[in-house]
Protein backbone atom coordinates (compact mmCIF):
# COMPACT_ATOMS: atom_id res chain seq x y z
CA UNK A 1 0.00 0.00 0.00
CA UNK A 2 1.47 3.72 -1.08
CA UNK A 3 1.96 5.66 1.43
CA UNK A 4 -0.96 8.35 -0.46
CA UNK A 5 -3.25 5.74 0.10
CA UNK A 6 -2.16 5.28 3.78
CA UNK A 7 -2.84 8.90 4.23
CA UNK A 8 -5.87 8.90 2.48
CA UNK A 9 -7.37 6.47 4.15
CA UNK A 10 -6.35 8.18 7.16
CA UNK A 11 -7.71 11.53 6.37
CA UNK A 12 -10.87 9.91 5.81
CA UNK A 13 -11.06 7.77 8.85
CA UNK A 14 -10.56 11.19 10.81
CA UNK A 15 -12.37 13.77 9.15
CA UNK A 16 -15.55 11.43 8.15
CA UNK A 17 -17.75 11.87 5.11
CA UNK A 18 -19.80 15.16 3.99
CA UNK A 19 -21.47 11.90 1.72
CA UNK A 20 -22.00 10.06 4.53
CA UNK A 21 -23.50 12.95 6.27
CA UNK A 22 -25.93 13.90 3.80
CA UNK A 23 -26.82 11.41 1.86
CA UNK A 24 -26.31 7.90 4.31
CA UNK A 25 -29.33 8.88 7.39
CA UNK A 26 -31.82 7.73 5.39
CA UNK A 27 -34.87 10.10 4.96
CA UNK A 28 -33.57 12.82 6.50
CA UNK A 29 -32.12 14.71 3.46
CA UNK A 30 -32.86 12.27 0.48
CA UNK A 31 -36.09 13.76 -0.37
CA UNK A 32 -34.22 16.88 -1.92
CA UNK A 33 -31.19 15.51 -3.06
CA UNK A 34 -31.28 13.26 -6.69
CA UNK A 35 -29.29 10.69 -7.31
CA UNK A 36 -26.97 12.47 -9.98
CA UNK A 37 -25.82 14.94 -7.13
CA UNK A 38 -24.29 12.37 -5.12
CA UNK A 39 -20.74 11.47 -6.90
CA UNK A 40 -17.91 14.26 -7.55
CA UNK A 41 -16.26 14.24 -10.45
CA UNK A 42 -13.50 12.25 -8.89
CA UNK A 43 -15.85 9.40 -7.33
CA UNK A 44 -17.27 8.89 -10.96
CA UNK A 45 -13.54 8.76 -12.07
CA UNK A 46 -12.41 5.97 -9.45
CA UNK A 47 -10.45 8.46 -8.00
CA UNK A 48 -9.52 8.43 -4.26
CA UNK A 49 -10.38 12.13 -3.04
CA UNK A 50 -9.71 13.06 0.40
CA UNK A 51 -12.49 14.24 2.17
CA UNK A 52 -13.09 17.50 3.95
CA UNK A 53 -13.62 17.74 7.81
CA UNK A 54 -17.02 18.35 9.27
CA UNK A 55 -17.10 21.73 10.48
CA UNK A 56 -18.49 21.84 14.61
CA UNK A 57 -21.86 21.75 13.62
CA UNK A 58 -22.55 19.14 10.93
CA UNK A 59 -20.15 16.89 13.31
CA UNK A 60 -22.54 17.23 16.42
CA UNK A 61 -25.77 16.64 13.80
CA UNK A 62 -23.80 13.50 12.88
CA UNK A 63 -23.66 12.58 16.90
CA UNK A 64 -27.47 13.46 17.96
CA UNK A 65 -28.33 12.01 14.73
CA UNK A 66 -29.02 8.60 16.78
CA UNK A 67 -31.23 9.79 19.14
CA UNK A 68 -32.95 12.35 17.23
CA UNK A 69 -33.88 9.33 14.51
CA UNK A 70 -35.00 6.95 17.57
CA UNK A 71 -37.44 9.73 19.38
CA UNK A 72 -38.90 10.66 16.22
CA UNK A 73 -38.36 8.37 13.11
CA UNK A 74 -40.69 9.84 10.45
CA UNK A 75 -38.88 13.11 11.26
CA UNK A 76 -38.82 15.57 8.07
CA UNK A 77 -35.48 17.41 6.99
CA UNK A 78 -36.54 20.54 8.00
CA UNK A 79 -37.58 19.42 11.29
CA UNK A 80 -34.74 17.98 11.67
CA UNK A 81 -32.26 20.85 11.02
CA UNK A 82 -34.55 23.02 13.54
CA UNK A 83 -33.98 20.25 16.17
CA UNK A 84 -30.13 19.99 15.67
CA UNK A 85 -30.16 23.89 15.37
CA UNK A 86 -32.26 24.66 18.81
CA UNK A 87 -29.86 22.59 20.67
CA UNK A 88 -26.60 23.34 18.82
CA UNK A 89 -27.33 26.88 20.17
CA UNK A 90 -28.10 25.55 23.72
CA UNK A 91 -24.46 23.72 23.49
CA UNK A 92 -22.13 25.23 26.25
CA UNK A 93 -19.34 27.27 24.87
CA UNK A 94 -16.59 24.78 26.21
CA UNK A 95 -18.02 21.94 24.20
CA UNK A 96 -18.47 24.23 21.52
CA UNK A 97 -14.63 25.47 22.14
CA UNK A 98 -13.55 21.88 22.07
CA UNK A 99 -15.56 21.19 18.90
CA UNK A 100 -13.96 23.90 17.05
CA UNK A 101 -10.16 23.21 18.28
CA UNK A 102 -10.67 19.37 16.69
CA UNK A 103 -11.78 20.94 13.76
CA UNK A 104 -9.01 23.11 13.08
CA UNK A 105 -6.72 20.39 13.69
CA UNK A 106 -8.77 17.99 11.26
CA UNK A 107 -8.29 20.96 8.36
CA UNK A 108 -4.52 21.07 9.28
CA UNK A 109 -3.76 17.80 8.77
CA UNK A 110 -6.55 17.39 5.70
CA UNK A 111 -4.82 20.40 4.13
CA UNK A 112 -1.50 18.50 4.27
CA UNK A 113 -2.83 15.26 2.85
CA UNK A 114 -4.64 17.89 0.24
CA UNK A 115 -1.62 18.65 -1.24
CA UNK A 116 -0.01 15.62 -1.01
CA UNK A 117 -3.10 14.36 -2.88
CA UNK A 118 -3.08 17.18 -5.93
CA UNK A 119 0.63 16.84 -6.25
CA UNK A 120 -0.02 12.88 -7.19
CA UNK A 121 -2.80 13.64 -9.92
CA UNK A 122 -1.14 13.18 -13.27
CA UNK A 123 -1.70 15.72 -16.26
CA UNK A 124 -4.90 13.29 -17.98
CA UNK A 125 -6.75 12.70 -14.47
CA UNK A 126 -6.82 16.62 -14.17
CA UNK A 127 -8.08 17.47 -17.29
CA UNK A 128 -10.35 14.45 -16.84
CA UNK A 129 -11.67 16.25 -13.77
CA UNK A 130 -12.13 19.64 -15.38
CA UNK A 131 -14.22 18.17 -17.63
CA UNK A 132 -16.32 16.39 -16.21
CA UNK A 133 -16.98 19.14 -13.59
CA UNK A 134 -17.85 21.19 -16.66
CA UNK A 135 -19.76 18.82 -18.05
CA UNK A 136 -21.50 18.40 -14.52
CA UNK A 137 -21.72 22.43 -13.97
CA UNK A 138 -23.91 21.98 -17.22
CA UNK A 139 -26.66 19.18 -16.49
CA UNK A 140 -26.89 21.23 -13.14
CA UNK A 141 -27.87 24.26 -14.88
CA UNK A 142 -30.27 22.24 -17.47
CA UNK A 143 -31.49 20.71 -14.16
CA UNK A 144 -32.26 23.61 -12.69
CA UNK A 145 -33.97 25.65 -15.57
CA UNK A 146 -36.36 22.44 -16.06
CA UNK A 147 -37.58 22.83 -12.53
CA UNK A 148 -37.64 26.55 -12.94
CA UNK A 149 -39.82 25.80 -15.74
CA UNK A 150 -42.32 23.85 -13.79
CA UNK A 151 -42.28 26.14 -10.65
CA UNK A 152 -43.36 29.09 -13.33
CA UNK A 153 -45.53 26.74 -14.98
CA UNK A 154 -43.59 26.97 -18.69
CA UNK A 155 -46.08 25.48 -21.35
CA UNK A 156 -45.26 22.56 -23.02
CA UNK A 157 -44.42 21.94 -26.15
CA UNK A 158 -46.93 19.32 -27.91
CA UNK A 159 -45.86 16.16 -29.57
CA UNK A 160 -45.72 15.64 -33.29
CA UNK A 161 -47.57 14.28 -35.43
CA UNK A 162 -46.11 10.19 -35.07
CA UNK A 163 -46.18 11.09 -31.26
CA UNK A 164 -49.58 11.57 -31.41
CA UNK A 165 -50.45 8.61 -33.76
CA UNK A 166 -48.37 6.22 -31.11
CA UNK A 167 -50.66 7.86 -28.38
CA UNK A 168 -53.49 6.91 -29.62
CA UNK A 169 -52.40 3.13 -30.33
CA UNK A 170 -51.21 3.08 -26.57
CA UNK A 171 -54.35 0.76 -25.82
CA UNK A 172 -52.25 -2.01 -27.74
CA UNK A 173 -48.75 -2.10 -25.82
CA UNK A 174 -50.00 -3.67 -22.86
CA UNK A 175 -46.67 -4.87 -21.32
CA UNK A 176 -44.95 -5.63 -24.53
CA UNK A 177 -41.37 -5.09 -25.33
CA UNK A 178 -40.88 -1.17 -25.02
CA UNK A 179 -38.21 -1.89 -27.90
CA UNK A 180 -40.33 -4.33 -30.34
CA UNK A 181 -43.05 -1.95 -29.72
CA UNK A 182 -41.88 1.27 -31.12
CA UNK A 183 -40.75 -0.59 -33.82
CA UNK A 184 -43.95 -1.91 -34.80
CA UNK A 185 -45.51 2.01 -34.59
CA UNK A 186 -42.73 2.89 -36.79
CA UNK A 187 -43.51 0.11 -39.08
CA UNK A 188 -47.26 1.58 -38.74
CA UNK A 189 -46.67 4.92 -38.91
CA UNK A 190 -44.83 4.49 -42.49
CA UNK A 191 -47.60 2.72 -43.99
CA UNK A 192 -50.51 4.95 -42.76
CA UNK A 193 -52.52 6.42 -45.39
CA UNK A 194 -51.78 9.72 -46.52
CA UNK A 195 -55.54 10.80 -45.25
CA UNK A 196 -55.04 8.88 -42.09
CA UNK A 197 -51.64 10.82 -41.14
CA UNK A 198 -53.30 13.66 -42.47
CA UNK A 199 -55.52 13.86 -39.51
CA UNK A 200 -52.82 13.73 -37.16
CA UNK A 201 -50.07 16.53 -38.74
CA UNK A 202 -53.31 18.66 -38.62
CA UNK A 203 -53.73 17.97 -34.80
CA UNK A 204 -49.91 18.34 -34.43
CA UNK A 205 -50.22 22.17 -36.41
CA UNK A 206 -53.20 23.00 -34.39
CA UNK A 207 -51.73 22.26 -31.33
CA UNK A 208 -48.21 23.90 -32.39
CA UNK A 209 -49.82 26.90 -33.15
CA UNK A 210 -51.88 27.36 -30.12
CA UNK A 211 -47.90 26.10 -28.02
CA UNK A 212 -46.37 29.40 -29.88
CA UNK A 213 -49.18 31.96 -29.02
CA UNK A 214 -49.45 30.49 -25.07
CA UNK A 215 -45.11 30.34 -24.83
CA UNK A 216 -45.32 33.75 -26.08
CA UNK A 217 -48.13 35.12 -23.59
CA UNK A 218 -45.92 33.57 -20.82
CA UNK A 219 -42.72 34.92 -21.88
CA UNK A 220 -43.99 38.22 -21.76
CA UNK A 221 -45.14 37.27 -18.24
CA UNK A 222 -42.01 35.94 -17.02
CA UNK A 223 -40.26 39.38 -18.65
CA UNK A 224 -42.74 42.03 -16.31
CA UNK A 225 -41.91 39.56 -13.42
CA UNK A 226 -37.91 40.33 -14.73
CA UNK A 227 -37.71 36.38 -15.06
CA UNK A 228 -35.87 37.17 -18.25
CA UNK A 229 -33.09 34.07 -17.83
CA UNK A 230 -36.05 31.75 -18.96
CA UNK A 231 -36.76 33.65 -21.71
CA UNK A 232 -35.59 31.89 -24.93
CA UNK A 233 -33.05 33.52 -27.09
CA UNK A 234 -34.89 33.14 -30.28
CA UNK A 235 -38.45 32.94 -30.94
CA UNK A 236 -40.27 29.48 -32.14
CA UNK A 237 -40.43 29.69 -35.53
CA UNK A 238 -42.03 27.08 -38.31
CA UNK A 239 -40.40 24.91 -40.25
CA UNK A 240 -41.99 26.91 -43.86
CA UNK A 241 -40.59 30.47 -42.27
CA UNK A 242 -37.35 28.62 -41.91
CA UNK A 243 -37.31 27.22 -45.33
CA UNK A 244 -37.89 30.31 -46.88
CA UNK A 245 -35.15 32.10 -45.51
CA UNK A 246 -32.61 29.19 -46.62
CA UNK A 247 -33.49 29.72 -49.81
CA UNK A 248 -33.49 33.47 -49.70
Amino acid sequence: MSSFTQLTRFSNYITGSYKALVHGRGHWFAPQICNYTRKSAEERLGIDKPKRPLTPFFKFMTQMRPALLAKNPGITSKEAIAWTSKHWQQLDSETKAQMLKEYEKDMEDYKKIKDIYESSLTEEQKADIKKLREEMAVAREKRKLKADFKELGRPKKPMSSYFLYVQSRKETFQGKNIKEYQLKMKEEWLKLAESEKAKYEKQALELMNKYKKDIEAWELKMITIGRTDVVRAKPVRDKKSKSIDKKQ
